[in-house]
């Protein structure tokens, strides 16, 4: 994609508040809360090894640029959270084998670097990266030619394929790894005899089984030695993250009735201003929450509040004040054309030193750049056959290199304002220089849509904010509140007292960064987790999203199993759900001597159901459920004609085989070795890595920096 199409027409205006957070941070001080200290130490260790803040947070930005460029969007909170998690678990994951690649003596050499490059079999991300994209074809001469000129290519460019470089290195290694372990899966010949037995092996069966639901639980009694040993052997399960809980009161900051007329008041006044200005654009500029937007737009792509009679009113018309968006908005017509909606172009871009498209190595002056691109547009307008080839070799464009400068379609609107403009005025087929901030451009105009009438408007926004007095008056009620907290008094009957809300938010983890009704809440979750904040303790005012907060930690809980009178409830379900099924084992013992499956059933009372053609790999019994247990067992014991009872998930069963096939063994396994050795290599990647961390020790200390 060409550089220029990396700018937006226009950008939002930066607002900084300190005025409050400083108020904040002083009275909090002040109260005796003070500011969070954070702690100076790596941002975690995998097996010893540091992975520092700095180099941790480089990283990060790196890829929140990447994404930034990729999708010509800004990365906002969560975006750039979940690029943080994305980092991290990639830089664990390059530690752990690092350390088993240098044990192993696995690298990559020059030579096989070269063959995924240049060889007859070129690494896929290669061939996505050099791929045509209109035919999708793969050309190995534009890796030729890329690497023939990369000494004069941009830097970024150059950046760029060391990266891909580095990329198709580190895949290679990783496979090279997954490959070493995989290949040492050998397949006995009586694994593949037994796989491929419960794959081909069907049977037919009839079936009773009775739910443990059906006992009530006053039948039931479990000794506390029983409940203990329940315990023990399913503890491992309920092993729980560190967690707060938090309780908290939030006071939002709204816009005031008196607010809201202020800001009527003020876009009234400059509704009366609008007409008279010299220069529009430096007026919306300096009086609006919004820049100005040149574009030209057609008609169904304004204002619903606007947009039906805008078209049909002369330049200079004013519509407003409306509301849109929480905001008030007076709106000019500016001017009207006759506009194309989509526009093509090629262009040669010129840079200088100090233009946005400059580089280290551009030494040219301005002077000098003009100078060039009015000699390339004589070159062009003599001869237009050269414009690609000259594109390729002399624009600053390093996308020229690829595309010959062909820019293809674009939108109206969709370039910088003065290269926009300058493809709208001149006609198809010729030829024009312009000067943007990335330089000057020789643009060659290919083609435009037929023109259509579009409408230039000037918007004034005001958005409706609360004044510093409303900020004043909530910030004294919840700083009231907090000085209570101050007092010993007890946090619900504070809040009572103050008339605010007190919200919960239980198992809040570490790297949580939400809370309910908080979007924002990241910065009350680290102090919850702070050595220092200890059960019982009132944080200091937070403010988030035009919110005050003041919250306190109810419970602290650490990484651990819980106790056993913790998780009594869920141990004692196991535990009887457990004595429930001896029950009703031993009674379908005593009820099966001499007798028949539907002897069983009926003086139980339980429905016979059947199951045809199942195999060793079903996992469901029609009627049933998922019971695995039970059909293992039905395999395992085939030469039984009765079988059970057996404790399946969903009750206990006893089983009669109706048929099951003798299935004869192929003479050559290689053929049954084949599908279970590929599902064993298959599972290499993720599991061999999914071990290995396991088996790691990483400390992860990002909660204590984001």
């Amino acid at each position: 994609m060409a550089v220029i199409r990396k700018i937006r027409n226009y950008t939002g205006l930066l607002i900084a508040v300190i005025g409050v957070g400083l108020a904040a941070f002083v009275l909090g001080d002040f109260l005796g809360y003070g500011p969070m200290r954070q702690p100076r130490f790596d941002v975690g260790k995998v097996d010893g090894t540091s992975i520092p803040y700095q180099q941790f947070e480089m990283r990060v930005q790196q890829q929140i640029e990447n994404w930034q460029n990729q999708t010509g969007a800004s990365a906002g909170p969560d975006e750039a959270f979940r690029i943080r998690q994305q980092v991290w678990n990639e830089m664990v994951k390059e530690i752990l084998l690092e350390e088993k690649f240098e044990g192993l003596g696995v690298e990559v050499s020059a030579e096989e670097l070269y063959n995924m490059i240049h060889g007859p079999d070129p690494h896929p991300i290669l061939v996505q990266s050099f791929s045509d994209p209109a035919t999708g074809s793969y050309d190995p001469q534009q890796v030729i030619d890329f690497l023939r000129n990369f000494d004069m290519l941009d830097p970024t460019i150059r950046n760029q394929w060391v990266m891909l470089e580095q990329f198709i290195k580190k895949d290679r290694r990783e496979s090279k790894y997954h490959q070493m372990i995989g290949n040492a899966y050998t397949v006995p010949a009586t694994l593949a005899e037994m796989d491929f037995l419960h794959r081909n092996k069907t049977a037919d069966i009839r079936f009773a089984f009775k739910s443990h639901n059906d006992i009530d639980d006053d039948e039931v009694s479990v000794s506390d030695r029983e409940l203990r040993r329940v315990y023990d052997e399913n503890r491992r399960h309920f092993r729980r993250e560190a967690s707060r809980h938090i309780k908290y009161v939030s006071l939002p900051v709204f816009p005031s009735d008196e607010d809201r007329e202020n800001t009527l008041n003020e876009i009234n006044l400059l509704k009366e201003e609008i007409t008279d200005v010299p220069n529009i654009e430096s007026f919306v500029n300096s009086m609006s929450d919004r820049r100005f937007d040149p574009t030209y737009h057609a008609e169904g792509t304004l204002s619903p509040q606007i947009d039906p009679e805008i078209f049909d009113m002369p330049a200079g018309t004013v519509l407003g004040p409306y509301m849109e968006d929480n905001a008030y908005v007076i709106a000019m017509l500016n001017d009207i054309q006759m506009r194309p909606d989509s526009m093509r172009a090629s262009h040669i871009l010129v840079a200088y030193r100090g233009s946005a498209a400059a580089t280290q190595e551009t030494v040219r002056s301005y002077a000098e750049a003009q100078e060039k691109a009015d000699s390339l547009l004589s070159l062009v307008r003599n001869n237009p056959a050269r414009f690609p080839a000259l594109a390729a070799q002399a624009s600053d464009d390093p996308a020229a290199a690829m595309n010959q400068g062909d820019l293809e379609w674009f939108r109206d609107g969709a370039m910088v304002p003065a290269f926009n403009e300058a493809v709208v005025e001149t006609p198809v087929g010729s030829f024009v220089t312009v000067e943007t901030d990335f330089g000057f451009h020789v643009i060659h105009v290919t083609n435009k849509s037929p023109l259509s009438k579009k409408v230039q408007v000037a918007r004034i926004v005001r958005d409706i904010e609360p004044g510093s007095r409303t900020y004043q008056d909530v910030y004294a009620r919840i700083s009231a509140f907090a000085s209570a907290l101050r007092e010993k008094k007890d946090f619900d009957a504070a809040a009572e007292e103050a008339d605010l809300t007190v919200r919960e938010a239980e198992q809040v983890g570490m790297m949580d960064r939400t809370l309910p009704g908080i979007d924002q809440g990241r910065q009350i979750v680290q102090w919850a987790f702070l050595d220092e904040t200890r059960e019982g303790d009132y944080s200091r005012i937070f403010e988030t999203d035009n919110t005050f907060v003041v919250a306190t930690v109810v419970r602290k809980q650490e990484e651990s199993t819980p106790p056993l009178d913790e998780i009594r409830p869920e141990i004692m379900d196991i535990a009887m759900r457990e004595k429930k099924q001896e029950l009703i084992a031993e009674e379908m013992i005593r009820l099966m001597t001499n007798g028949t499956l539907e002897g069983l059933a009926t003086q139980m009372d339980l429905e016979v159901l059947e199951a045809t053609n199942i195999t060793f790999n079903s996992r469901n019994l029609p009627g049933a459920g998922p019971e695995p247990r039970v059909i293992g067992t039905l395999f395992a014991r085939r030469e039984e004609a009765t079988i059970g009872p057996v404790k399946g998930n969903n009750g206990v069963f006893v089983v009669e085989i109706v048929r099951m096939d003798d299935v004869p063994l192929p003479e050559d396994l290689t053929q049954a070795k084949r599908p279970l050795r590929d599902a064993f290599r298959n599972r290499v990647p993720a599991q061999a890595f999914e071990a290995i961390r396991d088996n790691a020790d990483i400390e992860d200390n990002r909660a204590m920096f984001f």
